[in-house]
């Protein structure tokens, strides 16, 4: 019975060497057969690895931990341990419990002498924010400013011959370009990641208010807001800000805000105390494939004008324009327009390529100076319920087949807005609002102006189709 065993294990040992032996052949059949044209991919491979590490290295120094503290208060109401007071006094007394809150994020300096750049998002409510930077040396920050409207934040810290990153130009940045991102994704300093830009002027998020962000695929979690996106030659060109994730981690899509608008927007806090930004004022709305094949239009990008203020009377430009260029750039939609703009210097002159019934022409145009207290201004109109329209005409009615010949025809609704949860749709007519009959784009506008975040507009909506419509009521509340 051993002797039957002893075989069994004998034969089994035998048979595992033969295959260790096969693998092994087998192994250097495929080594043998490696052309040399591969053996140079390769070794290019190892010297792209090593250019890789040269970068986060020479990079690192320069990007800081941001260590952000706020003072907490609270009431806490707990037994007296009397039972005769608990019985008749409820048994609870009141002290004050407190506490400092801690969150860590991310900062890049930009200057020997201290200045860094961050997200105002980060900051925001902070008592007080400490710099840590890759040496272990830390700083108490001053808040020089921020721009919550592109989620920008200036510090400084008292500091001389810092690590400072070289800032590079952020319009040079294409397509399929390799970029790193350095942060402190969940606390974990000064962690490297890397991907390519997957797309550059990203808007329409409603993550802030001026959007042109460069999308990556490069891995950026929480905490790594306010870090630096880099090129490989180590410049500067983006700075981390947000990710789209249903999970709450980086799924593949994170965005940074391009250098270009960052500096620009620290020269004037540092300089100013202020960001001022350009304005014009003019109404617009996305030209879609459909809205323009109903005015009759050769193209089906860019901004539609819908309306025309006073402030903007002067510059040629007209209701029905589309805004298709500016400065001999390409515009594809409304908000790639505003930001462009908003970018500008008040007081510069653009040039501005629309298409009319006539042909192309190109403008010349004064940007004026965005005003906050000029009233709400039509750029937050538009965004203020979430969605876009366009004044019924009995030619847009023909073409699609509405019966419905006046009121404001909805072109687009934004997701998770206002108009969403009201369940709107792109293609309803809204017929009142607030029991004004809508027959103008001045009948709509005059009631967006009178609103105020957190009013509720109740609104009549007529939806069509083939062979019925149906007119139902609908009540939008204004975000606050």
């Amino acid at each position: 019975m051993l002797d039957g065993l002893t075989q069994i294990t004998e034969r089994r040992r035998m048979q595992r060497w033969m295959w260790i032996l096969i693998a092994g052949f087998m192994v250097l059949q495929v080594e043998a057969k490696i052309d040399p044209e591969h053996q140079v991919t390769i070794a290019q491979m190892e010297k792209f690895s090593e250019a890789f590490a040269a970068v986060a290295s020479e990079v690192n120094p320069g990007v800081v931990t941001i260590v952000n503290k706020k003072d907490m208060v609270v009431g806490v109401r707990s037994s007296t341990g009397d039972p005769f007071f608990d019985r008749f006094f409820g048994g609870r007394m009141t002290y004050r419990r407190e506490w400092r809150q801690q969150g860590l994020g991310s900062g890049v300096i930009v200057s020997g002498d201290g200045y860094i750049l961050t997200n105002n998002h980060l900051i925001a409510e902070a008592d007080s924010i400490e710099v840590e930077l890759d040496d272990g040396r830390k700083f108490g920050a001053m808040l020089v400013g921020t721009d919550p409207q592109s989620d920008v934040a200036v510090l400084k810290i008292d500091g001389r011959d810092l690590p400072a990153l070289k800032m590079g130009d952020s319009d040079k940045l294409k397509v399929g370009a390799w970029v790193l991102a350095i942060g402190n994704p969940y606390g974990l300093r000064h962690t490297v990641t890397y991907g390519i830009v997957s797309a550059t002027g990203r808007g329409n998020l409603d993550i802030v208010d001026y959007e042109d962000f460069i999308q990556t695929d490069a891995a950026i979690n929480p905490g790594n807001s306010g870090g630096a996106m880099v090129n490989l030659r180590g410049d500067l060109v983006g700075l981390n800000t947000a990710i789209l994730s249903r999970s709450g981690g980086s799924q593949g899509i994170g965005l940074a805000v391009p250098i270009n608008m960052a500096r620009n927007i620290m020269q004037q806090i540092i300089e100013d105390g202020e960001v001022k930004r350009g304005y014009l004022d003019v109404v617009v709305q996305d030209l879609t494939p459909g809205l323009s094949e109903a005015l009759g239009l050769s193209v089906n990008r860019g901004a539609l004008i819908q309306e025309v203020g006073e402030f903007a009377e002067q510059t040629d430009l007209q209701p029905g324009d589309v805004i298709v260029g500016l400065n001999d750039r390409e515009i594809s939609n409304a908000d790639e327009f505003l930001t462009r703009i908003a970018r500008t210097p008040p007081g510069a002159q653009v040039i501005i390529e629309v298409i009319r019934s006539e042909g192309n022409k190109k403008l010349r145009v004064t940007v004026d100076a965005f005003d906050p207290f000029r009233g709400l201004q039509e750029v937050e109109r538009q965004r203020a319920l979430g969605l876009n329209v366009q004044e019924m005409t009995p030619a847009i009615a023909r073409q699609f087949g509405y019966g419905a010949q006046w009121g404001m025809l909805i072109t687009d609704v934004r997701g998770e807005s206002a108009a969403e949860a009201a369940g709107l749709r792109r293609g309803d007519v809204i017929r009142e609002m607030n029991r004004r009959p809508m027959r103008s784009m001045e009948d709509y506008e005059d009631v967006l102006a009178e609103l105020k975040p957190g009013d509720e507009v109740g609104i009549i909506i007529r939806r069509e189709t083939r062979r019925h419509y149906a007119n139902f009521y609908a009540v939008l509340k204004v975000p606050k």
